[in-house]
């Protein structure tokens, strides 16, 4: 008998073993904390008005509610990311399953404003924790090629959160009301963290996660200098915020009053143009990581062209006369909103790409806070505006809102201009790179300006003979002192091709 209980526990420990080394399985459980966390961040929305009553809150105390969860969940990136690359994504997504659970608990129980700010609070730290975990597992569980596709699909598995947090979540509040809602929703984050509690594995694409070195001090300012310093850092963080902060500020906010106050739509109506920013991100994102994942060369190019259609979106609703345009240009704005989320992306797979092992989590925070922080910004202006154009106004008419958005839509250019330097400044350092004969991630043509701004080299393309392929040549002309202003090209543990 007690070898036949010994003989099966082996087996159910093989089992469990070879669950544990399939990258997908390891995906599919990370993920479920990501989609957990995108349910939680968004099932204010739908419990808003009910929230407002309960708490006897003014709308001003509302909104509230958002700004201190972006803005948490913003301060929370670097941070977070220092403990994931300390502690390993595993333990830290276990944390952030925790923490949200407790924090919906709370949140299911509180009668009062403070408490509820707490509890919200809370839900921000957890959820800071999760996206850029799951990253870190994709990084070291999957081939580079794939990393593209993956952060796609990592994406649309959080917006099918945002789904679960509308209809079902108003069901439950309709039939079970306020308290039993929330604590079922704290109850699946706790229960969910059971299958997190297994060994640790080694991940086959990066070195494991190790519990060595401190954290905190002058090490950690290390990192975060080191990750900040890199010309792909600051793209990472300039392109998150220049596609993804004003789409997620339209979406989280300040786009259900737009379309009802000032473009007059029913609540119907706003709610199904709403969905069209979901129904474009999923899409976007299907169609999006296997192009970037074929052809990494375009990542720059397409977040500009992206951010640069973001901010034309925001100038139409601006400028049209008499602001308000027909329902089809509506449509076609919220539509380019819509692909936005899904192209800054593209500033984590240059996190993944330009940094070492040990640093890939705290430079994917640091392109995190670019959009959160944009986010926060946003929110924060279009309000002042609104209230500063027409002051003590329950709602608000279209020409308040094209002031407002003016803030929106400046933002957004400098972020643009901010994203041109940087590409520029990329595309040098990883030239730099490959004449000093190092492997880098993406293989770039140079133009004349990248020649007229190298410095160090002449970097001269050139044809074979009888061949249309183009051959790069790299000829060290002279050398010049570092320029104090820009970042070195690499810091020792941070050239570009360290994967």
């Amino acid at each position: 008998m007690t070898g036949a209980l010994g003989a099966l526990g082996h087996r159910l420990g093989a089992v469990r073993l070879w669950f544990a080394r399939r990258p997908l399985v390891i995906w599919i459980i990370g993920v479920g904390v990501y989609l957990l966390a995108v349910f939680h961040r968004t099932s204010l929305g739908v419990a808003g008005p009910m929230a407002a009553q309960r708490l006897d809150l003014s709308a001003g105390q509302l909104s509230t509610f958002v700004m201190l969860q972006l803005g948490v969940y913003a301060a929370m990136q670097v941070p977070a990311g220092i403990l994931i690359d300390r502690f390993g994504p595993r333990r830290m997504l276990l944390t952030a399953t925790l923490i949200m659970g407790s924090a919906q608990l709370l949140f299911a129980f509180v009668t009062s404003y403070p408490l509820a700010l707490l509890a919200r609070g809370l839900l921000g730290v957890g959820d800071a924790m999760t996206y850029i975990s799951v990253l870190r597992l994709v990084a070291g569980w999957f081939p580079a090629r794939r990393y593209p596709t993956m952060v796609g699909l990592t994406s649309l598995t959080g917006m099918l959160g945002n789904v679960v947090a509308t209809v079902p979540l108003t069901l439950m509040l309709t039939g079970l009301g306020w308290g039993p809602t929330f604590a079922i929703a704290g109850g699946l984050s706790l229960g969910y963290a059971l299958l997190l509690l297994r060994p640790a594995v080694a991940a086959p694409y990066r070195e494991a996660e190790s519990a060595t070195g401190p954290v905190g001090g002058r090490e950690v300012l290390t990192q975060v200098r080191h990750a900040w310093r890199l010309p792909a850092g600051r793209l990472g963080f300039w392109i998150h915020l220049s596609t993804m902060a004003g789409p997620t500020v339209f979406a989280v906010l300040w786009g259900y009053p737009y379309l009802t106050q000032a473009l007059g739509y029913s609540p119907g109506a706003a709610s199904s143009l709403l969905m069209l920013l979901v129904i474009g991100g999923l899409i976007g994102n299907l169609l999006l990581g296997p192009v970037i994942g074929r052809r990494p060369h375009i990542r720059g190019g397409l977040a500009l062209t992206v951010a640069g259609l973001c901010l034309i979106g925001w100038l139409v609703l601006i400028g049209w006369p008499g602001g308000q345009p027909p329902l089809a240009v509506v449509v076609a704005v919220i539509c380019v909103f819509s692909v936005g989320g899904p192209a800054s992306g593209i500033g984590f797979m240059l996190a993944r790409d330009y940094n070492p092992r040990h640093r890939i989590s705290t430079a994917t925070g640091l392109v995190n806070v670019g959009g959160f922080c944009g986010a926060v910004v946003m929110v924060f202006a279009v309000g002042q505006i609104l209230d500063l154009v027409e002051p003590g106004a329950v709602t608000h008419s279209a020409q308040a809102y094209r002031w407002a958005f003016g803030a929106i839509a400046l933002l957004t250019a400098l972020g643009i201009v901010r994203m041109v330097t940087w590409i520029l400044r990329t595309r040098v350092h990883v030239l730099r790179a490959a004449a000093r004969g190092e492997d880098v991630p993406v293989e770039i043509v140079p133009h004349r300006w990248d020649r007229l701004d190298t410095g160090e080299f002449s970097v001269v393309m050139t044809r074979r003979a009888g061949s249309g392929a183009p051959e790069l040549h790299f000829t060290e002309v002279h050398r010049r002192p570092a320029d104090p202003g820009r970042p070195a090209p690499a810091d020792g543990a941070a050239a570009p091709g360290d994967r």
